[in-house]
């Protein structure tokens, strides 16, 4: 959403005015008592203006014996609650609410006793209009500081908190109804080494600590997913050290952690090479990939009776005779999991009735693995050292009848920006590289307009509430959670 500068500065001292109340000329004023409506008197409902604006835009709704009492008024528009801001008796001020895309527009005023005395849903229709938006959820640095000193382990309010380096994204309800994301914060100073698992509660807006590096023997932790049947148990990913290429049982790459004990205890779950990822099936099978060779394995099917424990049963290498870090993501309906890596975003088809990945095959990228920025179909596309992906499901699909109903959006770390794939393979760019310079930079730590003005710095994890189509990004090198969605 574009705002001008006199329109802020406008609302921001109407805002500030209407805690106190509205004057019957519309002005504003703080002497006046609060007061209901007059039940003695009909409830008027005149106009309201202006009949379009953006989110956040103010609108006036005239009439009489509204009363002053703001907690006696609801406004709702397109079916969605507007916050009231402030009430003459003659003139009701609200803001224009997030999705409030139907555009109805209907008042209710309360009596004394909570009770609905009058109601009135006006014939003009409220014209949202909306664009994608790039916001900051919470994160903060000192900029007095060097770069990897800037920031640390912070807890507290999203105004209050910090982060190090965030790095990858989980979406969750936890036990007490509040939406959360967890989020991997990794050393500011050293890529890839476990500094906390954090908790970021959207509800109350908090964000907390759920355990410290040290864990298990979690080393360097890259990824992690809930088991997709229950969610009650989250596997983390580790690459174990590099030194551990080759040697299966030297250290673990999986550990998990349960729902029952608040995450806060963890547990090694497979020991085996250097690993990336892993996706967990509905069914209950689990796959994971290895640096060497790109390998994929099935987790824990051969047991190894000389070391006493399971291993992975391998299965297929993503890109053949070649190594690289690799993500793996499950499709919703699980017909296939995305794999990215080599600058690409390769799909391996899911066999439901044998329970196992088949062999992969490039969708979107360069098939050398070059890297680069472009948008475009299948192997026209180009990404720089693409990470986390998601999976969010588009209407427009559902309502044409189509099998996969499903677009994926991905953080493009190197080329600081997210891009999105089809089903059919065409790669866009969602969000970020906006507002070149004269420097011709184009990352950074700037909201706005998703395409137009705003930057990112690195992203490498992303989050996807469905509810309140809100998309979450772990903002590597600014370390902050920023959001995306139609404002």
């Amino acid at each position: 959403m574009k705002i001008r500068k006199p329109f802020l500065m406008y609302a921001l001292a109407v805002l500030l005015a209407g805690v106190t109340g509205c004057n019957d000329e519309g002005g504003y004023e703080g002497t006046k008592p609060v007061q209901p409506s007059d039940p003695s008197r009909p409830v008027v409902f005149s106009d309201y203006s202006p009949k379009e604006g953006y989110v956040r835009t103010l609108i006036f709704i005239e009439g009489n014996n509204f009363g002053t009492d703001i907690s006696k008024i609801n406004v709702t528009m397109g079916g969605i609650s507007a916050p009231v801001v402030g009430s003459s008796g003659s003139k009701i001020c609200a803001m224009a609410p997030r999705r409030a895309d139907a555009g109805d527009v209907k008042v209710s005023i309360l009596g004394a006793d909570g009770q609905v005395i009058a109601e009135h849903q006006f014939n003009d229709r409220f014209t949202l209009h909306s664009s994608l938006q790039v916001g900051t959820l919470t994160g903060k640095v000192d900029p007095s500081k060097g770069e990897n000193e800037n920031s640390g382990i912070i807890n507290g309010t999203f105004e209050e908190a910090e982060f190090q380096s965030p790095w990858w994204l989980e979406f969750d309800v936890d036990g007490e109804g509040n939406k959360v994301l967890y989020c991997i914060d990794n050393s500011a100073s050293s890529d890839g080494n476990l500094a906390a698992l954090r908790k970021i509660n959207l509800t109350t807006r908090e964000v907390s600590t759920v355990f410290m590096k040290g864990q298990a023997g979690m080393h360097q932790v890259k990824s992690m997913t809930f088991e997709s049947s229950t969610r009650d148990t989250l596997f983390f990913v580790d690459d174990n050290g590099r030194g551990n290429w080759t040697d299966r049982h030297a250290m673990p790459n999986m550990f998990y952690s349960l729902r029952s004990e608040n995450f806060r205890k963890v547990y090694p779950y497979l020991y085996a090479q250097c690993s990336y990822s892993a996706v967990s099936m509905k069914d209950g099978s689990i796959f994971y990939n290895t640096w060497q060779s790109s390998q994929v394995y099935k987790a824990r099917v051969v047991w190894d009776e000389s070391a006493q424990m399971w291993d992975g049963q391998p299965l297929f290498a993503v890109k053949a005779n070649s190594e690289n870090h690799v993500y793996m993501t499950r499709h919703p309906d699980e017909l296939y999991v995305y794999m990215t890596g080599f600058n690409g975003v390769y799909r391996c088809a899911y066999d439901k009735d044998n329970r196992v990945l088949v062999s992969s095959v490039l969708h979107v990228g360069e098939p050398n693995g070059g890297s680069g920025w472009a948008d475009g179909p299948g192997t026209t596309a180009r990404f720089n050292r693409p990470r986390q992906g998601v999976f969010v499901k588009n209407p427009d699909y559902v309502a044409e009848g189509r099998e996969d109903v499903y677009d994926y959006y991905v953080c493009d770390h190197s080329n600081n920006a997210i891009r999105k794939v089809t089903p059919e393979g065409v790669v866009s760019t969602f969000a970020g590289r906006g507002s070149v310079g004269t420097d011709g930079q184009v990352w950074g730590w700037i909201d706005g307009e998703a395409r137009e003005t705003a930057r990112f710095r690195e992203p490498c994890g992303i989050a996807y509430d469905e509810e309140e189509a809100i998309f979450y990004v772990a903002d590597r090198n600014n370390k902050r959670i920023r959001t995306i969605s139609v404002e």
